[in-house]
């Protein structure tokens, strides 16, 4: 069964209001018809008018100027009635045609639409913000995923193009294929690799379905995993590596693996960027209500126009395009996430190029 073509708001609004005066006014003569006349006979018979012929009389003309008096007064009540109805019909309707032709300036991309309410309703302009505050939030999105295609694509292509230039050197027999070439392949795959699998981390916390198991754990247990993880490869690097704990620091509630990881990373970080002879401190203090974990090294530094970019999605600062750092650019963004996702902050600051930097993870402690 076909349904036939659906009727505006507009015309609904009115068939309503038009209906409720119709059954309005019907039940109005309906019942004055009904009971005027024997309460007006009644009057008369109060009044001692007797005589049938002056009573039938007296009744019609009764009967005659009350139909003529109730016929005029329901079609001007109709016409009132009517336009006041149209007056307000467009009241209501005319401002959701304007947020719905703003809705669809948005929905195709006119990020600069304005509201065209001003003294409308506050629940239209409340949705009319919304609107807006949507349409930013998306175009934020769908920037930020543009970009990061973009970055993307520019950060697989260097150890694709180096994997494939080798390959072509093999085959063409100007490249030996001995220790040291298999090992340019691995680690380019492996950066590759890394890269794939920070992409689906990052893609994962977005969707808020990074897994979270909290539990209660001492600061302490957590910073000392972390650095008898990492001090093999400070050793092996050359790197000095401090650990500095306060005395009883209250415990937290947190998934240790996740905030472990954060620390992994600024470990790792430290020592991508810290050369031979530099040091690396990792520490944890209590201030107010947090516990501070922070990574401290002696290493490249960050520029301060930079310290704003470095937890944004693959962004790599200059110091590490120029040292050949092979790190996916997605690290500091997965760990400011977990941070934050354990209603805590990771934040960063240096004191410029070649000066190191400090890394600071700061979570609540529970109440």
């Amino acid at each position: 069964m076909k349904r036939g073509p659906k009727k505006s708001l507009m015309a609904q609004m009115l068939i309503g209001q038009g209906a409720l005066i119709a059954v309005n006014g019907v039940i109005l003569v309906a019942t004055a018809l009904a009971l005027a006349p024997s309460i007006f006979s009644g009057h008369l018979t109060e009044a001692g008018v007797t005589s049938a012929s002056t009573r039938d009389h007296v009744t019609d003309a009764y009967i005659t100027s009350f139909q003529f008096s109730l016929v005029s007064a329901a079609v001007i009540s109709v016409v009132v009635s009517g336009a006041l109805a149209w007056y307000f019909v467009l009241r209501i309707v005319r401002p959701i045609d304007e947020v719905t032709t703003f809705a669809q300036s948005l929905a195709s991309g006119d990020v600069n639409a304005r509201s065209p309410l001003s003294n409308s309703s506050s629940e239209l302009e409340k949705l009319t913000s919304a609107l807006a505050e949507m349409s930013v939030d998306l175009t934020k999105s769908r920037e930020e995923l543009a970009r990061m295609l973009s970055d993307l694509a520019h950060e697989l292509r260097t150890p694709i193009s180096t994997v494939l230039a080798i390959v072509d050197g093999i085959e063409d027999q100007v490249v030996t294929p001995d220790a040291h070439t298999w090992q340019t392949i691995r680690d380019q795959l492996e950066r590759v690799n890394r890269l794939s699998r920070d992409v689906r981390e990052v893609s994962n916390n977005s969707e808020k379905i990074l897994s979270k198991l909290t539990i209660e754990i001492e600061p302490k247990t957590i910073a000392s995993s972390a650095f008898a993880a990492w001090s093999p490869k400070m050793i092996g690097k050359g790197v000095t590596f401090e650990l500095d704990l306060e005395e009883d620091l209250p415990k937290l509630h947190v998934d240790p693996q996740r905030v472990g990881q954060v620390l992994s990373n600024l470990l790792e970080n430290a020592l991508r960027h810290t050369p031979a002879s530099g040091s690396v401190k990792l520490s944890s203090k209590q201030l107010g209500d947090f516990v501070l974990f922070t990574v401290n090294d002696s290493g490249e530094g960050i520029e301060q126009h930079q310290l704003p970019l470095i937890f944004d999605r693959l962004y790599r600062g200059d110091a590490a395009r120029h040292s050949g750092d092979t790190g996916s650019g997605l690290g500091l963004t997965i760990a400011k996430s977990i941070a934050q996702s354990h209603g805590g902050k990771l934040t960063a600051s240096s004191a410029g190029r070649d000066l190191g930097s400090i890394f600071t993870l700061s979570l609540p402690i529970p109440s």
